[in-house]
């Protein structure tokens, strides 16, 4: 068994000969020398299998993974963690670099505060002026109020979320390994945009957290990379995918608030957004692959093509609705009305549907009384499902806030119709 390290870098490499040598030289001038860099070839087709193996040769903190056929990026990555010894865990791709501060600055703060984790921004180099307009609005660092502090993982996910700030690039993340391991949090295999459910698992779990403006990670953006191609099928099931393991992962925690809601959403948005543009030049149903997948999926398609919505109100939301004395919806356009029709149809009967002006608004909805907030006086053993657009729940939740009345914030879709 090996010593362990301080920290170990785990570089999946694939097809980046022209940026592999620069890669593997801002880590290996770490200021930290105690580190083990784990690379995983995923079967490049090009030179970089030859380059890992050269600085493997002459470089002792250097290990080479080879697998005999590419299987993709999160494949590659939890390889790479499984054989790691490090007491903490950097993930950096094989195109972009680090700062020579980095590692050292990350472990020291790490073990002054006994973190989980730390969140940290970047800075961005372009390959050419094109890419530099083309992707000028990449969130490079964070421009929120933040406290210089240790969080919960879970109030730091919600200030994020709060802020619009969250992002889940993992190359800004630092990790101990010992927390993962026991918290069993790896990357989903067999689909894309495995990351965006790695760190939001971690950062959920996480008991110590801390976030630092400091900007120590290099994005390179490159033509023909992940982050610069374009849609395909792939992606649609990625992220398909990523909101079905997200639902499952908060139910199974029993982790439930307004930002991982949103946040799941986000994923939903996705699908929606892309399955136009793939629907008339693809069978999408061929990316998925058991019988669950594809009932699942069935759903989506009908609730898409005939406009009908299929609302993704989680088994775990109604639940705790069904906790609760009374149960009102705030808001009484399209949204409102799916949120409506979802919840009778799990027999959870509302006590009103709440608006802010009832002006020009009907007296009753599906049989639901319409009120305005100041009609109702009793919100005792209450929870008020927020349903409207992010432009006017913003504003709804607020004024919930201001007077102290719980609730809950369903995000929702654009409805065509």
């Amino acid at each position: 068994m090996k010593d362990q390290v301080k920290v170990s870098v785990v570089i999946p490499v694939y097809n980046v000969e022209q940026y592999l040598r620069a890669c593997l030289d801002s880590v290996l001038a770490q200021t930290l020398q105690d580190i083990e860099i784990i690379c995983v070839d995923d079967a490049s087709p090009d030179s970089c299998p030859q380059i890992l193996d050269e600085y493997a040769e002459r470089e002792p903190r250097v290990t080479v993974i080879h697998l005999s056929k590419n299987s993709q990026q999160a494949f590659a990555r939890n390889r790479g963690m499984e054989i790691a010894s490090g007491k903490y865990l950097y993930l950096l791709d094989s195109d972009d670099l680090i700062e020579p501060e980095t590692l050292e600055y990350l472990y020291a703060l790490a073990e002054k505060d006994d973190l989980d984790v730390i969140f940290f921004d970047s800075q961005v180099i372009y390959d050419s002026e094109e890419l530099k307009a083309h992707h000028a609005n990449y969130p490079a660092y964070r421009t929120g109020n933040y406290e210089d502090k240790i969080y919960a993982g879970i109030d730091l996910f919600k200030s994020f979320i709060r802020q619009d700030e969250w992002t889940c690039y993992v190359q800004r993340q630092f990790w101990r390994m010992d927390f993962l391991r026991k918290e069993n949090v790896y990357f989903p295999e067999g689909h894309e945009h495995e990351d965006e459910v790695f760190p939001f698992e971690g950062l959920l779990l996480a008991e110590r957290a801390r976030y630092i403006p400091e900007q120590f990670f290099i994005r390179r953006y490159r033509e023909n990379s992940v982050m610069t191609s374009g849609i395909a099928p792939k992606n649609f099931y990625g992220y398909f995918m990523c909101y079905l393991q997200m639902i499952e992962f908060l139910e199974e925690r029993n982790i439930h608030c307004a930002e991982t809601e949103f946040n799941v959403a986000r994923m939903y948005d996705k699908m929606v957004k892309f399955y136009p543009m793939l629907k008339e030049q693809y069978n999408l149903e061929e990316q998925f692959k058991t019988p669950e997948e594809k009932q699942l999926y069935q759903y989506f398609r009908y609730s898409q093509d005939t406009k009908e919505y299929y609302a993704p109100i989680s088994h775990r939301l109604i639940q705790e609705l069904k906790q609760y004395t009374k149960v009102y919806i705030y808001g009484a356009g399209q949204i409102g009305k799916v949120v409506l029709k979802a919840l009778l149809s799990e027999e959870i009967v509302p006590e009103a549907v709440i608006v802010t002006d009832k002006t020009n608004q009907p007296e009753k909805i599906l049989g639901i009384p319409v009120k305005e907030i100041t009609e109702v006086d009793d919100y005792a053993d209450a929870m008020v499902v927020v349903s409207a657009s992010k432009k006017y729940a913003d504003e709804i939740m607020k004024l919930l806030e201001n007077r102290s009345i719980p609730h809950v914030y369903r995000r929702q879709y654009q409805i065509e119709g």
